[in-house]
C-alpha cells in the first residue's frame, strides 16, 4: 500500500533540497576565486656544535662490583666533560640500566654476571676541541661513543628564518601564476605550517667508537663536518580578482 505523503512532509523535503544546492554551488563559486600554491625555504649553514653519546657499561660476578666500576668510570668522564663545557647545561645523563647479563654461548644464553650501564649525553660547542676530547675520553675505560651527531645552536632562528623564505616563494610563485591567468592577486586566505621541519638541519655521523673498558689513550679522531641544511615547506591560499 502506498501512502501518499503530507504537505508538510513535501515542504521540508523540497526545502533540505534547496539548502544542499545553495551550499554546494556556493563551494564552488569559493574554489574558482583562489588560487593555492606551495613555497619552500632552505638555508645551508656549517655545523657550530656536536653531540656526543657516551657509553660507560661493566658486566660482573657480583651486581655491587659492576655499580662501582660504572659509576668510577662516569666519575671520571664527567670531570673531563666540565673541562669543555657547562655541567648543568651540556652534560646529560640520559639512561641507568642494572641487570642480569646473559650471553650466547654454545647454542643457548647462559647467565654470566651481573651488568650495569650508564650513559652520557655532551654537547661540544667548539669543533676544534673534538680532537683534544676524544683523546681524554679514550684514556678512561668509556665502552663506546656511540652517536656523534652536528647541529647548529641557532636552529631555531634558521628554522624561522627558512619559514620566512618559504612564504616569499609561495607568493612569487602566485604571482607569476596569477600573470600568466591574467588575473589579480588578492589578499591572502590560507597559510599552513604544522610547525614540523623538513628538514631539522641536523646529521649523525655514522661513526661508532668502540673501546670495549679498555684505557687506549694516544690521539683523538679528527672530523670533518658536512654542510647542514635547514628546510621548510608551506602552503599558501590568495584570493583572486
Amino acid at each position: 500500500m502506498t501512502r501518499t505523503p503530507t504537505p508538510l512532509l513535501f515542504l521540508g523535503a523540497l526545502a533540505l533540497i534547496i539548502a544542499t544546492l545553495f551550499s554546494c554551488g556556493n563551494g564552488n563559486s569559493e574554489s574558482k576565486n583562489r588560487i593555492r600554491v606551495g613555497g619552500e625555504g632552505k638555508i645551508r649553514v656549517m655545523p657550530d656544535q656536536v653531540t656526543l653519546t657516551i657509553n660507560a657499561s661493566f658486566s660482573k660476578p657480583k651486581m655491587a662490583e659492576a655499580v662501582r666500576e660504572t659509576q668510577a668510570t662516569v666519575d671520571t668522564v664527567m670531570l673531563i666533560l666540565e673541562k669543555f663545557g657547562k655541567k648543568n647545561e651540556d652534560i646529560k645523563t640520559s639512561s641507568i640500566s642494572a641487570n642480569k647479563d646473559y650471553q650466547y654461548i654454545g647454542s643457548t644464553y647462559k647467565f654470566v654476571g651481573f651488568q650495569a650501564e650508564q650513559t652520557i649525553d655532551f654537547v661540544l660547542h667548539d669543533l676544534n676541541k673534538f680532537t683534544e676530547l676524544t683523546a681524554k675520553l679514550l684514556e678512561t675505560k668509556i665502552s663506546s661513543i656511540s652517536q656523534i651527531q652536528f647541529n647548529h645552536s641557532k636552529a631555531d632562528s634558521l628554522l624561522r628564518e627558512a619559514d620566512l623564505i618559504a612564504y616569499d616563494d609561495a607568493l612569487k610563485s602566485a604571482n607569476k601564476l596569477a600573470y600568466k591567468a591574467n588575473v589579480q592577486l588578492g589578499t591572502l586566505l590560507f597559510l599552513s605550517n604544522d610547525g614540523l621541519a623538513a628538514s631539522q638541519g641536523g646529521y649523525t655521523s655514522g661513526e661508532r667508537i668502540d673501546t670495549y673498558n679498555k684505557a687506549f689513550g694516544g690521539q683523538g679522531f679528527k672530523i670533518a663536518p658536512e654542510v647542514i641544511e635547514f628546510k621548510r615547506n608551506i602552503i599558501t591560499e590568495f584570493g583572486i580578482k
